[in-house]
Formats: structure tokens, sequence, C-alpha cells
């Protein structure tokens, strides 16, 4: 079950902030430059990063030729300022009535502060793993904080296996039963006709024994070498690789739920990591402790084509970790369409299940409002209150309706420790995966009908866009109104709405 209390919720409880991470803490109302500056000229050669080539205060941009430098934090030395005035403006209490970020506050700058000693002690994880010699820029602080740096970021690494595997265990019975429905479909004496049943299944009720090898599938779509692999390059012997012994280990809850569940004596665990910066295929089987399973991790460098990939096994379940489908540097269109397929390839898995990480709560809604505008969920399946947060036409549904929602929205209690800097937004955090979303991709529409979907809801965006939407998704981006303008891409980008990661 899960945890009373997180690594993530006792670091922040040791700050005073409770369970509360400020996520958004960059000031844009307290300066009028700020907004000047986010609602500015496209034409610009580089994209706006407040506290970075822009000051976290005013806006104004750092020239190369100006006689003043910009005035570095000295706390932390991770956030830029055009002045000494603006430094010391920002790090005091807002006199704005609307503005909700706390700005350069004494906690966002001790949280900053600890990104650098984490940055190096990844570095020196990644040397190790790689056999390299040490060049850290860690040696200046106590081995005591060496330690603690190395154990946030190894939290990190360790929050992609955990949440995978222990969301799906802990998920509502509906989703549980989705996922191991093609494991049972075929002997489930209770339910003969299993692409009929929606998750009504008593759990406590087992299938007959079968011969028949069995296998759980997970697709992690989009993953790499980085982050979900830990820095593995496919090479190595299994036995000496720390990242698929922590999969092997946090998949052992499963295997034995799914062994009570088949009355059968092993069912392997089968997962596929597809992205074009993973490495290249190779496939490694681990032993699961405390049961006769197997674990078999496959790798694919490649973008991710569902069905017209035969090599793939069909999944059980698709998986994203922190994709950022709202973010115009990706197109997750075709991985998404080839994901909705699936469930049409086989009429005993019914609709495929997925589930999502985000960094920020902002990036959940984001990527929520995605799905539904491209047709890849049904919004009759989420809960008036997720609709009402996305601005969705269907919201406002009766609330009884709720009851019957197939989807979840939540903060991750598997999260890990490491609180990270986002990349144009200086005061803002985030914790990697620290927030969930899971449910069931659009059932009975086929790749046509999305792209037809899609279009006609870009048409319609086209249509109403509005200058002023844009500043106020700028002043009160915490609300998570999330509307286009005439070019049709969403403005809960990187590019047209910097608070994002």
């Amino acid at each position: 079950s899960s945890p009373s209390r997180t690594p993530t919720m006792d670091l922040l409880a040791s700050l005073g902030l409770a369970n509360d991470l400020p996520e958004q803490s960059t000031r844009l109302t307290s300066h009028p430059g700020i907004l000047k500056a986010l609602n500015g000229s496209s034409d610009d050669d580089d994209d706006v990063q407040l506290g970075f080539n822009r000051c976290l205060n005013c806006g104004d941009k750092f020239d190369d030729e100006q006689l003043n430098k910009p005035v570095t934090c000295k706390g932390c030395m991770r956030v830029k300022y055009c002045s000494q005035d603006c430094r010391k403006s920002d790090s005091q209490a807002s006199q704005q009535d609307d503005e909700i970020g706390c700005g350069h506050s004494p906690v966002i700058c001790s949280l900053l502060s600890l990104c650098n000693e984490d940055e190096a002690a990844e570095e020196e994880l990644f040397n190790e793993a790689g056999n390299k010699t040490l060049t850290s820029s860690n040696s200046g602080i106590s081995n005591s904080k060496r330690e603690a740096a190395r154990y946030r970021v190894q939290t990190e690494r360790e929050s992609y296996p955990a949440t995978l595997f222990n969301i799906l265990v802990e998920s509502p019975d509906w989703f549980i039963e989705a996922i191991t429905r093609r494991l049972r479909c075929k002997e489930d004496p209770i339910s003969p006709e299993p692409v009929k049943r929606r998750g009504k299944r008593d759990r406590s009720s087992p299938v007959k024994p079968t011969k028949e090898k069995r296998e759980l599938v997970l697709h992690i779509v989009g993953a790499s070498v980085d982050s979900e692999l830990w820095g593995w390059n496919g090479k190595g012997k299994k036995v000496d690789i720390p990242v698929l012994n922590a999969y092997a280990e946090a998949s052992t809850n499963i295997t034995s739920y799914i062994k009570n569940l088949l009355v059968a004596n092993s069912c392997s665990i089968r997962l596929v990591f597809i992205g074009p910066d993973c490495p290249k295929p190779c496939r490694v089987e681990v032993p699961i402790p405390d049961s006769k399973s197997t674990l078999v991790v496959e790798t694919h460098c490649c973008n991710y084509s569902g069905a017209k990939q035969p090599y793939l096994p069909a999944p059980d379940a698709i998986v994203f970790f922190n994709p950022g489908f709202s973010c115009p540097d990706y197109d997750w269109s075709k991985a998404l369409s080839a994901a909705c397929a699936y469930q049409l390839s086989d009429s005993l898995t019914g609709p495929t299940p997925f589930l999502i990480t985000t960094n920020t709560e902002m990036e959940g809604f984001a990527d929520v409002k995605c799905l539904l505008d491209g047709g890849y969920v049904d919004a009759k399946s989420l809960p008036g209150d997720i609709l009402e947060a996305v601005d969705h036409p269907a919201a406002g549904k009766e609330e009884e309706d709720d009851d019957s929602s197939t989807f979840f929205f939540s903060e991750n209690p598997y999260s890990g420790l490491r609180i990270r800097q986002s990349g144009t937004m200086g005061n803002d955090l985030y914790v990697k995966n620290r927030w969930i979303v899971g449910g069931f991709f659009q059932s009975g529409i086929g790749v046509d009908a999305l792209k037809k979907k899609r279009k006609s809801v870009v048409g319609k965006s086209n249509a109403d866009g509005d200058e002023e939407k844009e500043k106020k998704q700028a002043r009160k981006r915490h609300r998570v109104e999330q509307h286009d303008d005439g070019s049709g891409v969403n403005k809960n980008t990187k590019k047209k709405n910097p608070a994002l990661i």
C-alpha cells in the first residue's frame, strides 16, 4: 500500500512547506516588463528564459555589450538579474494582490542550492557506471552533503521502476482489471465473453490454471538512456546492471498479484523500451526476486509506430514518463495514434490502458488537454472537475457521472527526493514523475478518424484566436486555462508559456 509519508514530503516538511512544493514561484505580475517579455515578438532569436537570458525580476534581455554584467544570486548561483535592485526586489514579499509566485525567497534559494550538489552527484554516478575518471565539482563539499546528494539522485532514478509497478498494483480496480484482461480472457470461467466485460470481475476469483506461457507486456514509449535506463547503454552483464535489478525488484508485487490471479507457477514481465534515445536493439532476462518469474527487458532505438512494428508484442498497457505532449519541440501525434490503434488489432484486449507521469501539476493538465483535443481519450471517461480544470466544453456534466469515470489524476507517492530547476523560469521547481495520469485510450476510433477530429479542433481554434487570451494565460497560469491562437499551436508550451518545464 501507499506509504503515509514520502521522502519528498519529509524534505518539504523540514523546510516548513508541508507537502506543498512551490512549483510555480516565478512572479509574472510584479513588474510590467515580465508580461512584455512573455508577450513579445516571436521574431526574437532566443526563447524567453527568465533568470537565464532575461532578468528574473523585470524581464530585460541581457546584452553582451552592456557595461553592467548580470547580477547572479550569491546564495544559489543559479539565477541572474540586471541589477542589485532587481535582485533585492525579487527576494522581498510581493505587493501585488494577484501575484501567486513567492519570488526568490530564502526557501527557493535553498532548494536551488541543492541543485548544484545534485548535478555533481549525478555526474559522479554516470561516470562510475561508465568506469570513467571522476571529475566531479562536488569536491569542495563535505562527505555528508555529497552522500545526501547521491541519495537524492538515486531516489529520482528509482522513481521510474517504483512508479511503474506500484501504481499498477495500487491502481483502481477497473485499471488493473483492464491490464490483466488479456492474461485471463481465454480461460476466465466467470467471463466467457471477455470483450464485453469492463472491469466488473471479482479480483479474488482466479481463472483456471494453464500450461500456456503468460507474460505481462508494458510499452515504455519515449524512453531514453539518461532517464528510464539510468545511463545503461544496453551492454554489460545482467548481474552488474543496477537499473535492471531495480526494475526486477520493483516488479515483485505485481508478479505476486498476477500469480494469485492466474493460479499459475509464473508469469513473466516484459518491458519494452521504445524511443529514438534508447540503446540499440537488445534483450536481457533478469530473474525476479522471490519468484520463479522472469523480467524481460527489450530496447528499440526508433520512433513508436505500434502495430506497424511487427517485432513489438501487443501491450497490456502503454506508459509515458514525462512526455510533454503539449511541447512544440516534440510531435507525439503518430505515437498516440499508434497507441489508440492497438486496441483495434486484437478484439480480446479492449481499450488500451495508459499511464502518464508529469513533472508538475500544470504539465499534467496540459497533457490531458492535448489528449482530449486530439481525440485520444473520451471526454465521457473523465471526471467533471478535470474537464473543468482544462476548460473543456464537456465540463459541467452531472456530478453522479464521475462515479463511472475511468480516469485518475493525482500526486505520485513514489516520486523521488530530487528537486530540479525549470529551464525557462528561474524560480520554478519540479520533481520528476511527481504527478500521475491514468485511463483508457479512445475506444472504437481509428487513426483516420483521429486525424479528422484533430483538423476540426485546429480549425475551430483558428476562428477563436484572441490576443487578450495570451495575456490572461501568462497572468493566471495556475488556473491552467489553455487557449489557441491563429497558428493552432497550444499556448501551454515551452515557447509560448515558459512556465512549462
